[in-house]
């Protein structure tokens, strides 16, 4: 009998020794003890006294200029642009798409705050997003806390989730309003689905699910990449123990269908920019999944120690030996993972397959991006790490004499990471500060960041600092077009400077030439970039008056690339110029086609239809020149002198004149006449 009686007390005592912090989760109990707002609110608190430099940034040239300051959809706002029209551009397919992203709701928190302050301001941008990444903490500490994880614990990982130096690009860049955005939607969604599997009452889970479908929607359309919260969904559904069956798959069948949509919409902007082609790299599948295990190894570590921190990681060329290496290191992951598994240590299968879900689609084995790692890809996907690190921090602190020893660890932490971030933060400030960090990793094998911090000089009008820039990114890639092509401007803007009789204007316009040409001759030129050079070649053509030789190269230009509509505005001048008024007016009007609210170039259609005696329709462009831009002192002037040619009542056309002269414009004697009433 006593042989038989063994297996039940083996039994027994196995239950019994199964240790603390793995024990099953016999029910699902909300866990937000009397004073965890308290504990919230500290966290948030030393998260905001991290990011305060980051509200004295600027704004980048890193994706800044197209997804805000150049976005077609936002240049109106402010400027007569209804809402209706705005909104529905910015979430069109085609027009919202941004250098293949289509992410429309952070597009248009950017708008948003462009209307509020009239402009954009960097600093109300920057507050948005940390006031975004703080909300983000919040929903991951109320996450933590109905995972059943402690006050102390959800503290240590919402902490983490503030302040780790692996946060600082989602939040310090502008343009990754996309990252905490759908972050701050995606763990809300996430606090839902707790309360939903928690909830045993039919109309308040109804409530939950509706709730937690709108909160997709809107993650969505932040970021592609909240495609993974089904995904995340199940983690939950492992961690709280549901029974595994079809179940759990079909009763997410709505969030599957949304991820599916939006992944598809993803991949069709993406494939029309040419974000999906490898053709510079051009890594085989091999080297790809070589890449990805990389890339998967590199985040694990520097979860511990976040170095180097760049905002670019460009491709070695040819890949080093430890990336081939790394895929050895993915059999011992999963052999952790599955003694985890067989140990029922529950956290870390949370952890893991969290992280795993949110990291995968970003490994770049499918992707042809610039670079093959990003800070920001980490951004959600470390709540699967903080939440391991959540939960045995809280087993610790539930010895109340250790708790002690909790605290410092975590202040320590907390001291260190904070003031990591402080300094990462300041990476950003601006483009000279952003591509100077990256130069101090790349050196001079990247020709990307002199261009980009070129770029940036010459925005700034420090021209001797950008020629430099230039200079040094064409010795690094002598083959590349497009590096020609900016040096080219860079010259042709400094003759453009210059008085016509200055012989400094002819031999810097001769230098922008020579750089045209010169990126006309390398082999490696994409249609849009041969177009470019020819159109940039044909205005400096222009600028000597060599008409003939301006007219054939933008001519050209545009055959290769029928969308530059640079193109048509140079080309229209060269035509007026010559005296083809005719072919000059249908170019402003091919202009007009991808830039419609252009009061200038109205004003220029106005002028040209005045000199072809063509009154009504002068009038027609000049009047919407002034209803885009109702302070456009030439235009009154112009109206004014077309009014007189077409007979208008002197004392109607001396308001016009007058409205000019009142702008700052000045008038001839002619005008003057009219003015006085002769």
């Amino acid at each position: 009998m006593a042989k038989k009686s063994a297996p039940a007390k083996s039994k027994n005592t196995q239950a019994r020794k199964t240790p603390v912090p793995n024990a099953p989760l016999t029910s699902i109990q909300a866990h937000e003890p009397a004073g965890w707002r308290s504990y919230a609110l500290a966290v948030m608190l030393i998260t905001a006294l991290v990011y305060l430099p980051s509200l004295q940034n600027g704004l980048v040239n890193w994706d800044d200029d197209p997804n805000i300051t150049e976005n077609p959809n936002l240049e109106r706002i402010g400027h007569g642009a209804s809402w209706g029209e705005t909104i529905t551009n910015i979430f069109d397919l085609k027009k919202g798409a941004v250098i293949g992203n289509y992410n429309p709701l952070p597009i248009l928190t950017f708008g948003i705050e462009k209307a509020l302050s009239g402009d954009f301001n960097p600093t109300l941008i920057h507050s948005t997003n940390l006031v975004l990444h703080l909300l983000t903490v919040f929903f991951a500490m109320r996450l933590l806390l109905w995972m059943g994880i402690g006050i102390w614990g959800a503290t240590a990982g919402a902490l983490l989730m503030g302040i780790h130096p692996m946060r600082v690009e989602s939040v310090a860049w502008a343009t990754e309003r996309k990252d905490v955005l759908f972050a701050v939607f995606f763990f809300a969604a996430l606090w839902y689905y707790a309360r939903w599997i928690k909830s045993e009452k039919s109309v308040e889970r109804t409530r939950f699910y509706i709730i937690m479908l709108v909160l997709a929607v809107l993650s969505l359309f932040s970021k592609v990449q909240a495609v993974t919260l089904p995904l995340s969904m199940l983690a939950l559904d492992y961690f709280y123990r549901r029974p595994i069956s079809f179940k759990l798959i079909w009763e997410k069948t709505p969030f599957w269908l949304l991820s599916l949509t939006f992944g598809i919409i993803n991949l069709m902007t993406l494939k029309a920019q040419g974000s999906t082609n490898d053709d510079v790299t051009q890594f085989t599948l091999l080297d790809r999944l070589c890449i990805g295990a990389y890339s998967y190894c590199t985040y694990i570590y520097k979860i511990v120690f976040p170095y180097p921190m760049s905002p670019l990681y460009p491709y070695p060329k040819p890949l080093p030996i430890w990336v081939y290496i790394a895929p050895a290191f993915v059999p011992f992951i999963l052999y952790g993972v599955w003694r985890m598994w067989k140990a029922d240590k529950r956290i870390w299968i949370f952890g893991v397959l969290f992280f795993t879900f949110n990291v995968m689609f970003l490994l770049q084995i499918f992707a042809a991006g610039q670079g093959f790692l990003a800070d920001r890809f980490t951004y959600v996907p470390y709540f699967g790490v903080f939440a391991i690190v959540a939960w045995y921090a809280a087993q610790y602190a539930s010895d109340e004499k250790r708790r002690g020893t909790l605290q410092l660890i975590m202040g320590v932490l907390g001291l260190v990471f904070g003031i990591w971030s402080y300094q990462q933060i300041k990476v950003w400030k601006n483009g000279e500060s952003l591509w100077s960090h990256v130069i101090k990793f790349e050196g001079k094998t990247n020709s990307l960041p002199y261009w980009n911090r070129a770029q940036y000089y010459r925005a700034q009008k420090k021209i001797d600092l950008s020629l430099k820039d230039y200079t040094q990114a064409i010795t690094i890639h002598p083959k590349n077009p497009e590096l020609y092509n900016s040096r080219g401007k860079t010259y042709f803007d400094i003759g453009m400077a210059q008085n016509p009789n200055d012989p400094k204007y002819k031999e810097f316009i001769e230098k922008a030439i020579a750089d045209y040409s010169n990126g006309l001759r390398q082999p490696d030129k994409k249609p849009a970039s041969h177009a470019e050079l020819l159109i940039n070649r044909g205005a400096a053509y222009g600028a000597l008056n060599n008409l003939q030789a301006a007219i054939q190269d933008i001519s050209e230009g545009l055959k290769l690339n029928p969308d530059n509509k640079n193109g048509y505005f140079n080309r229209s001048i060269a035509y007026y110029n010559a005296g083809q008024l005719e072919n000059s007016l249908k170019d402003y009007q091919s202009y007009l086609k991808y830039d419609p609210y252009n009061a200038n170039v109205y004003y220029e259609c106005g002028t040209i239809y005045r000199s072809l005696k063509r009154n009504d329709e002068a009038l027609k462009n000049l009047n919407r020149a002034l209803e885009l831009d109702p302070k456009f002192g030439l235009a009154y002037l112009e109206r004014g002198r077309t009014q007189l040619q077409a007979g208008v009542d002197h004392n109607i056309v001396r308001n016009d004149y007058n409205r000019a002269r009142q702008l700052g414009v000045s008038l001839t004697q002619e005008d003057m006449e009219i003015v006085n009433g002769r």
